[in-house]
C-alpha cells in the first residue's frame, strides 16, 4: 500500500493508521523553513483559479511541502490530492485547510509549487 508515496507493508491491509503516515512524513525530514506559501492553479472546465495556502502548522502544509520537494512534476494527480485531503480532514480543523480539502475533492487539474 502506498500513501503519499510512502510504502506500507501489505500485512497492514488497506486501513493504515493516520499515526503511521505521520511517522513516515516526520521521518522524511522535509525542510519547510524556506516555504512561506504553497501556490496552486486549479483548472476545471477550461477555467483557471489561483489558490494560496499559508497555514504552516498543519498536516496539509507538511504534506504539500513533501509533495513539492519529492514529486517529479508540479502537476498533482487526483490520488495524491485525495489522500492528503482525507488525512487533513481528520488531522486539521482550520477553515483555510477545510476549504482547500473541498477543492481537492474535485476532479479539477492542479499544479502546485512553493513560494
Amino acid at each position: 500500500m502506498f500513501i503519499l508515496g510512502f510504502h506500507f507493508p501489505k500485512e497492514l491491509g488497506n486501513k493504515i493508521a493516520d499515526e503511521l503516515v505521520l511517522e513516515k512524513l516526520d521521518a522524511a525530514e522535509i525542510d519547510t523553513s524556506g516555504i512561506n506559501e504553497i501556490k496552486m492553479t486549479m483548472e476545471e472546465h477550461g477555467v483557471a483559479k489561483e489558490l494560496s495556502y499559508t497555514n504552516k502548522d498543519t498536516f496539509m502544509f507538511k504534506a504539500l511541502a513533501h509533495y513539492i520537494k519529492t514529486a517529479e512534476s508540479k502537476y498533482m494527480i487526483y490520488t495524491n490530492r485525495y489522500q492528503i485531503a482525507e488525512l487533513s480532514k481528520r488531522l486539521d480543523s482550520d477553515d483555510e485547510t477545510m476549504a482547500l480539502c473541498k477543492n481537492f475533492d474535485s476532479m479539477a487539474h492542479f499544479t502546485v509549487e512553493a513560494a
